[in-house]
């Protein structure tokens, strides 16, 4: 859900890379965790300050106590997630799933869904190039996440059928 960034200040905030589409969403999610669920955090405040998310974790009550957790990924259990709205998903849904062309052609399976600044993107290797297909109603017909399988008509260039 996000990685703890710099501390900021002497009281124990700590700046928050969020992975989330908005900080309320982050906020609502209220149990949150390290990699493996062995130490569980809680926050005394989370707010967003200069466009930056800024964390008090409980157990922090100065500076240095903020910077032990400098660049850990915060996670959260999946059953704690809010409920997807139509045409969203969470990205660990997707992963897995099988690609393939309207025509029938078995293109990969999702390897990674990644944001450079212009959208998401499904990730997958065909014929042993990584290829990305923009995960937009253009390009991918549908998605079946019970299933793991995903039907796309990619714009021309991205598939090369040679």
């Amino acid at each position: 859900m996000g990685t703890f960034g710099a501390a900021i200040g002497l009281k124990g905030e700590i700046k928050i890379n969020l992975l989330t589409s908005s900080v309320d969403i982050f906020k609502s999610l209220d149990h949150y965790y390290n990699h493996d669920q062995s130490i569980e955090w809680k926050f005394d405040s989370i707010q967003m300050r200069n466009q930056k998310c800024v964390g008090l974790p409980s157990h922090c009550k100065n500076r240095d106590d903020a910077e032990h957790l400098k660049n850990q990924k915060i996670f959260v259990a999946k059953e704690h997630f809010p409920k997807n709205k139509s045409n969203e998903y969470y990205v660990n849904d997707l992963i897995g799933c099988k690609i393939t062309h309207e025509n029938g052609t078995f293109i990969g399976n999702v390897i990674s869904v990644d944001n450079f600044g212009a959208g998401d993107l499904i990730e997958t290797i065909y014929k042993d190039n990584n290829i990305y297909i923009p995960l937009n109603d253009e390009n991918v017909l549908s998605v079946n996440t019970q299933n793991k399988k995903i039907i796309v008509n990619p714009i021309k260039g991205i598939i090369n059928y040679d």
